[in-house]
This record gives C-alpha cells, sequence and structure tokens, in this order.
C-alpha cells in the first residue's frame, strides 16, 4: 500500500497536546481539519482545551497554520474537544464538539460556517438527562432520512468524577437530533457489560454506520481482546444484543466510513495479548491498519498496514477521500517523548488504488 505522512501536529511548550479531529470540504475546494487543541501546561482529557482548524489547498498535501474557530470559554467551561464534522441541511459547515461541563456532565455545541472562513460557536440544546457522554471524533452521522445521530458512551457525573481512580462501565447509547443539530436527544436503548473480564469497561467509545438498505451497524470497544458490535433494521432506539465482532483490538477506537460506495475500517488490530511487551505510553495501539470492504461493511479484505512503530500508539482515526484518488486519515500518533500517544496528530495520505 503507498501511504505517506503528509503532516503532523506535535505537542509544543504551552500546547501540550493535539488530538481527535475531522475532516470537511468547503465549496471553494478548500479541505478543513478541526481538531482538540490542548493549551497551558497538561494533556490530561480535562485539562484546557479548544477547537482549531487547519486547511488545505491542494488535496491534502500540505496545511495551513492552526486558527482558533471555538473556545471552551465561550461556553463557561474550559474543555471542548472531539470534533466530527457535518454539512447542515443549508449547506453550511458544522463541526460539532463534546462540551466538558464544571460539573462533570457534557453536552454538545458546534462551530458553524458558510464558507469555511468564519465560524460561530453555539450550544446545541440538550434534551437528555444529564451525565458525562463520551462522543468519539468523526463519528456524528447523518442518515438518509435527515437525523443526525451521535453514538455516545454514557458515565454518570460521579463516576466521571472518580474515573482515574476508579474503574466504571461505560453504557452505551445514542444521542439524537432532528432538527439538524439544534437539539439533541437520547435515544431509548443502553447497553453495557458488567462481567470481571469487562467490568471496567462497559461498551466504551461507540461508532456507527448506516448501510445502503437503511440498516445500521454500531460497534464499540471493550476488554475483550476484540470490538464488540450490534445491528438495527434502522430503529435508533432497537439493536440487536452486542457481541463480539471480527475486529481483534484492544481497548482502542475503530472508525468504520464508507466513501464512495467503499467501506473502510481503521483499527488496532493486535490485542494486547499475553507476553506482548507495550512500549510505555502506547498502551498497545499499534499498528494502526486500513482494511475495505466492498459489500456494505459486512466483509473486509486484508490488513493494511499505515503505521506500525512500536515505540508509537495510534487511534481515534478519521478519513476524508480526496479528489486525486485518495484517503486522508488523520490520527494521533504519539510517543513517550510526546507525553503519550494522544499529543501528537499525523495525516496521511493513502492511495485507494493501492489498498489490496
Amino acid at each position: 500500500m503507498k501511504c505517506t505522512l503528509v503532516h503532523q501536529i506535535p505537542p509544543s511548550p504551552g500546547n501540550p497536546r493535539n488530538s481527535e479531529g475531522a475532516f470537511l470540504r468547503a465549496a471553494n475546494g478548500d479541505i478543513l481539519f478541526a481538531y482538540s487543541r490542548y493549551h497551558g501546561a497538561s494533556n490530561h482529557d480535562h485539562a484546557a482545551c479548544d477547537i482549531a482548524m487547519i486547511r488545505s489547498r491542494d488535496e491534502g498535501t500540505s496545511w495551513s497554520e492552526p486558527e482558533i474557530i471555538a473556545e471552551a470559554g465561550c461556553f463557561g467551561t474550559t474543555n471542548i474537544m472531539s470534533v466530527s464534522a457535518l454539512y447542515q441541511a443549508n449547506r453550511e459547515l458544522a463541526f460539532y464538539f463534546l462540551i466538558k461541563e464544571p460539573d462533570f456532565s457534557s453536552t454538545l455545541g458546534r462551530a458553524v460556517s458558510p464558507d469555511g472562513q468564519t465560524f460561530r460557536a453555539e450550544r446545541c440544546e440538550a434534551k437528555f438527562p444529564k451525565g458525562y457522554y463520551v462522543i468519539n471524533n468523526d463519528r456524528l452521522v447523518r442518515l438518509a432520512s435527515g437525523r443526525i445521530v451521535a453514538p455516545a458512551a454514557l458515565l454518570s457525573m460521579e463516576q466521571n468524577r472518580t474515573a482515574d481512580l476508579l474503574p466504571h462501565a461505560s453504557v452505551t447509547t445514542c444521542l439524537v437530533s432532528d432538527d439538524d443539530g439544534k437539539s439533541f436527544f437520547n435515544a431509548g436503548f443502553d447497553y453495557t457489560t458488567t462481567d470481571a473480564v469487562n467490568a471496567g469497561c462497559g461498551l466504551q467509545e461507540p461508532g456507527i454506520l448506516e448501510r445502503a438498505d437503511g440498516s445500521l451497524y454500531l460497534w464499540m470497544r471493550t476488554d475483550y481482546g476484540c470490538q464488540y458490535e450490534c445491528e438495527s433494521d434502522g430503529d435508533v432506539n432497537r439493536f440487536s444484543v452486542p457481541h463480539p465482532s471480527q475486529f481483534t483490538s484492544p481497548r482502542s477506537p475503530m472508525q468504520i466510513k464508507t466513501l464512495s460506495g467503499i467501506t473502510y475500517a481503521i483499527y488496532n488490530p493486535v490485542p494486547n495479548y499475553n507476553g506482548r511487551v507495550s512500549e510505555p505510553g502506547t498502551w498497545g495501539r499499534t499498528p494502526l491498519v486500513i482494511r475495505k470492504s466492498a459489500d456494505d461493511g459486512r466483509t473486509f479484505g486484508p490488513l493494511n498496514v499505515i503505521e506500525d512503530e512500536p515505540t508509537r500508539g495510534y487511534c481515534y482515526p478519521a478519513m476524508l477521500q480526496t479528489d486525486d484518488g485518495c484517503l486522508l486519515a488523520a490520527y494521533c500518533r504519539g510517543d513517550q517523548a510526546d507525553g503519550n500517544t494522544l499529543c501528537r496528530l499525523g495525516i496521511a495520505k493513502i492511495r485507494l488504488d493501492t489498498i489490496a
């Protein structure tokens, strides 16, 4: 596979972490990439973070300097992060993100632009019960019906307060919008697992795929050594019972997306098996691979390695297809010198015709 690392955003003094982004193309052809840009001294998940954006005018080969498009302070908090990208019904550009509230709950916000040049930051109304909802980057999906779905993993506010001290099992659910992202409500289902193997994880960091026939596929990370999965005939309130998938994995996120009729999966295929040596700061999240499917994500071809340095961890991928026959993949690729795997962003450009 022909894969080139075209851009990196490393940590620096006063900017200890750059992570979790999403791509969107503006009407003038620019490719925009928005991401979580931490500032201050800490790279912790709850540390100070705003939303930054870079742009490319040559199909992702080179990138501009970052600009801030949404500040946490505008929402009365210190941390907004985990960007997803959608077009609004009127074709405005929108980068959605998680707002981590001072009371240890979370809600959603977005930075909206008519042209990709100027952005307005606004809250989405939260019509769901208070709690700490984890929504990964590049996760929000607009269904064929126009409905927006944000797959989420839920902890209580008290569990979020003690997350660094005690393991807690996350509950997978979906937040749903029927008014073009103005407000979100909770879908009528929730799933987790509580056995001894997975008690400290539950079903975390879900993602969702709508297939051509309108059915829905939902996947989640676990401590079972694989991703779990479940399906629906299209009803976001009713999924099958989650069960092991074909995707082996440590406790690490996977991304699946359909682009021009081909479905791609990016993930870490090697779990932390007994005897494996995991370098500090990588959490076993190497290698990073991509696989493709021609049957709407039901079966996948062989593994194609994007990166496999054993000292780096790779996670939180985002994808966009370019107009020159390539796929852009953005992901965290930090090592111990950076702080950990979450602290450095990379963007790779992959030739589509070289993915087996």
